[in-house]
């Protein structure tokens, strides 16, 4: 086994400095925050009936947590698209936020000219490329950044400026309620505690070795569930998956009988912030699993705000997946079966 303390050994097999992003995201985030309420868009953008965010992969995170975070702040519709094709009802009414990291997204792309026709109110939030070229084009206000606290370069490890990207874009026109002041104390706690969260998901990383992975989580922590089980696939290069919270006691304790062979593990995103519903029901869950002889690991989340929180649990997933690939000896920005997919698509 890989000593997780030996930056050299570690330096060997991260190659592409994945580290440096994981440790920044707290940087990514007050970057896209502070350029994002620099930006002016037009008074019309303010008075929109529906909001529709196109991204996919790492570029679709900032609408899992914000429609998470704020749901029950919301005041008009707000959905993720991830795929090709914009819903009928989007109109001139609809604010349409497009998301690529790359900006060179097919996907993403396509829905871009969609919602052109269709004279929606577009935004976007892209690091230059095709995307950056549109908005350009058409004199759309987005934000287009440079990603200088992301040297991997991957999307994914660039959480930071996606998902504080989008959460500027709606705040600066009053669609989501969030402040600086929220917003910088947030980023001052992710700053302060960066170095507990880390030694902690380094702690952790053995108890996931070999593991398929079955996250839970509930209401503010839902779209972290997502982003973890993601950063598991792509970082780590280990299968998991999620299950939500009060959904999950309607369907899957009844598949724990089998297979016989128990190679998952449940890890459960705890939150103090959890309605006391759900914290009752997550006890409760934790005992089914438990007697169905399953492991289960326990994470408290920390934070005294769900914007704190989110932070706090997309560090420790970042930490956590970056030092498991390193005891597993893999590059963690590595994408080879993505990279090869595409390749063949574009054939």
């Amino acid at each position: 086994m890989i000593d997780l303390n030996d930056k050299n050994k570690i330096a060997e097999i991260d190659k592409s400095n994945a580290y440096s992003s994981v440790a920044n995201v707290a940087k990514q985030c007050r970057q896209a925050w502070e350029e994002t309420q620099k930006l002016n868009f037009p008074p019309e953008y303010v008075n929109v009936e529906n909001i529709v965010l196109c991204g996919m992969g790492g570029s679709a995170y900032a609408a899992l947590i914000i429609k998470s975070i704020f749901s029950n702040k919301l005041q008009i519709p707000f959905e993720l698209v991830n795929g090709y094709e914009l819903p009928a009802y989007v109109n001139e009414n609809t604010l349409v936020l497009l998301s690529s990291y790359s900006g060179s997204t097919e996907e993403i792309l396509n829905c871009a000219e969609s919602a052109l026709e269709r004279k929606t109110k577009i935004t976007a939030v892209a690091n230059g490329s095709s995307l950056g070229e549109f908005v350009k084009k058409h004199n759309i206000p987005a934000y287009i950044f440079n990603a200088k606290f992301n040297p991997a370069g991957q999307p994914r490890l660039g959480q930071g400026y996606m998902i504080f990207g989008h959460m500027g874009i709606l705040a600066k026109l009053g669609l989501i309620p969030l402040s600086d002041t929220e917003v910088s104390s947030a980023i001052k706690f992710l700053e302060d505690s960066s170095l507990e969260i880390e030694e902690l998901a380094k702690k952790h990383t053995n108890e996931f070795i070999e593991k398929v992975l079955v996250i839970v989580a509930s209401e503010h922590l839902s779209g972290n569930a997502h982003v973890l089980r993601n950063q598991t696939n792509e970082t780590a290069k280990n299968f998991s998956t999620y299950s939500l919270l009060p959904e999950l006691n309607h369907h899957l304790m009844e598949g724990l009988n089998h297979p016989k062979e128990r190679i998952l593990k449940f890890l459960f995103l705890k939150s103090s912030l959890y309605s006391p519903a759900v914290q009752k029901r997550l006890n409760l869950t934790i005992d089914v699993v438990n007697r169905n002889n399953i492991e289960v690991f326990e994470v408290e989340i920390q934070g005294n705000s769900r914007l704190e929180q989110m932070l706090y649990a997309l560090s420790y997933g970042g930490y956590l997946t970056f030092y498991w690939a390193i005891a597993y000896g893999q590059d963690p920005s590595l994408i080879p079966w993505v990279d090869y997919f595409k390749e063949e698509l574009s054939k």
